[in-house]
């Protein structure tokens, strides 16, 4: 990155945000906080989108290394190999001092802390009392090890209630009246109808296809649905959830209902309905086909900010400049009913990823690492990562703000920003507030329409949330990743039932059901039964 840039005077304007900007809690009797007084520091970060967000100019970001008085060095890593890439750091010494990455219950995670990689967070967090609050909120505990806590988890939302957002599908409602179709699909038949129609029609002659994805872990978040709801993952391989089937705890993917989900699948695939190149989709391929018109329905995730900031406003307005009813072409799926009648969303955790610190930093950068924690934590981080800069995107009179109505989104205009803004957490409760200045209100009502509806009608799939934290010998070094597992049985020239049975056998071959014994033991030790 071109630091001279960054380095350069500021203008009048950010000088007096700057100004407006400090007297946070804990801070200093001059309104800075302790670290704007002490000697400049460099903390390097590897986060997703971060280095390429910074190779831009970001005004936001440039405040908040001054109030802080740091320097960010971002550390590029690649959404396609950031688990190799980390793992490559930690066994050569490379760690940057933060990472983030979604390793909580892994073997990698073990190893780390039982080799001294990552460093622990302090018992004692009282000289940084919004970074305390934050470690304080409920389930916390629950992720500690002999009682101390080696990374900060990264909260979506209050409740799982809300993950029916983290895998939004997509789709063209307005390719779907032209070909035929009066109502909005509320069963599979429905939605295989209306993907069937659009591709037979092709309203836009583009041969347009079915359903496609961003990245092949998100496809499980929709079809699992149908058998064996809380088979859904969130990719890591570790996150997999414990039902009780026949007397005995199973995860939930070996389910002997999960078969009905793989069915549905190739049903889907075999029809021409799934974009035959999704196994091989990265990046961004998949929101440029549907901005494209090549694809009919899109599963994605990140919620309402990914399908407004990434789906409409870089892959939708690229492609068509001049208009702006996306949110009159577009809907979002509802919940479908299982196979048990019941409608279900997907299911994961409160929090997604975890940020980690690399045991190689100093007491004195640890120190303000901590600070920098606490700082994006408080209400005065909060209100910049919401709403902006202060007179340049809204004004605030006796504690009430006003958006100044420049119809920018904060996340798009200070990507920089905005991207590290996630570190500590997603803010994702307060993405479902209208005033939410992130996200167009086109995306707001969708969001609400689709939070209403799940609220209203689906349920969770009982399960132990215990038991995936549980540690065993086997599980420890346990991984199941059913994405590509359902990849295997969509694309297999085999029957359903032979191709999933092969997978079955090689999870047997590598401790599957000694891991399953071990779990079932130890949850009745701990009066799961």
């Amino acid at each position: 990155m071109n630091r001279s840039r960054r380095a350069a005077a500021w203008p009048l304007a950010l000088l007096l945000l700057a100004a407006s900007l400090a007297g946070c809690s804990g801070s200093s009797s001059d309104g800075r906080p302790p670290s704007a007084q002490s000697e400049p520091m460099e903390i390097s970060v590897a986060f997703w989108d971060l280095a390429e967000n910074m190779l831009q100019d970001d005004p936001a970001l440039r405040l908040l290394e001054q109030k802080l008085n740091l320097t960010i060095k971002p550390i590029p890593i690649k959404i396609e190999n950031y688990m190799q890439q980390i793992q490559m750091w930690a066994s050569n010494g490379q760690l940057p001092d933060i990472f983030s990455v979604d390793a909580v219950n892994t073997q990698y995670y073990r190893s780390w802390r039982d080799r001294g990689v990552i460093k622990p967070i302090p018992d004692d967090l009282s000289a940084y009392p919004h970074l305390q609050a934050y470690l304080s909120l409920p389930g916390t505990d629950g992720l500690k090890d002999d009682g101390r806590l080696y990374f900060i988890p990264r909260q979506t939302y209050d409740s799982t209630d809300y993950n029916v957002l983290d895998r939004l599908v997509v789709y063209r409602w307005d390719l779907a009246q032209e070909a035929g179709i009066a109502k909005e699909p509320a069963t599979w038949n429905e939605f295989r109808a209306m993907l069937k129609a659009i591709v037979d029609r092709d309203p836009e002659n583009k041969h347009i296809r079915g359903l496609t994805a961003n990245g092949n872990l998100l496809l499980g978040g929709l079809f699992w649905l149908y058998g064996s709801p809380a088979a859904t993952s969130d990719g890591s391989g570790s996150d997999f959830k414990w039902i009780k089937e026949d007397g005995r705890y199973i995860p939930a993917v070996f389910s002997k209902h999960s078969i009905a989900s793989l069915r549905l699948l190739r049903d889907f695939y075999a029809s021409g309905l799934i974009d035959p190149d999704l196994p091989v989709t990265r990046g961004e391929m998949a929101r440029d086909k549907f901005a494209e018109g090549k694809v009919a329905a899109l599963i994605l995730a990140g919620g309402a900010q990914k399908l407004d900031v990434s789906l409409y406003r870089e892959g939708w307005l690229k492609h068509h400049p001049e208009d702006s009813a996306f949110y009159d072409k577009i809907k979002l799926l509802k919940p479908l009913p299982s196979i048990d009648g019941n409608r279900y969303h997907a299911l994961f955790k409160t929090f997604w990823s975890e940020s980690y610190i690399s045991a190689k930093v100093d007491d004195r950068k640890m120190a303000r690492i901590l600070e920098l924690f606490d700082y994006l934590n408080t209400d005065e981080f909060k209100e910049m990562r919401r709403f902006g800069l202060e007179n340049a995107d809204y004004v605030k009179e006796d504690g009430r703000i006003t958006p100044l109505g420049t119809g920018a989104s904060v996340v798009t205009k200070y990507k920089a920003f905005s991207t590290f803004a996630n570190l500590l957490d997603w803010d994702g409760m307060y993405a479902l507030n209208p005033d939410y200045a992130g996200i167009s209100q086109g995306a707001k009502e969708a969001q609400r329409e689709l939070v209403d509806y799940s609220m209203r009608t689906t349920r969770k799939q009982e399960y132990e949330p215990k038991l995936t934290q549980l540690s065993t010998p086997t599980k420890d070094g346990f991984t199941i990743f059913d994405s590509d597992d359902m990849i295997r049985v969509m694309i297999s020239d085999l029957p359903v039932e032979a191709a999933w049975q092969t997978i079955i056998d090689g999870y047997k071959e590598k401790g599957l059901d000694r891991m399953i014994e071990e779990v079932n033991a130890r949850a009745g030790e701990l009066g799961l039964e």
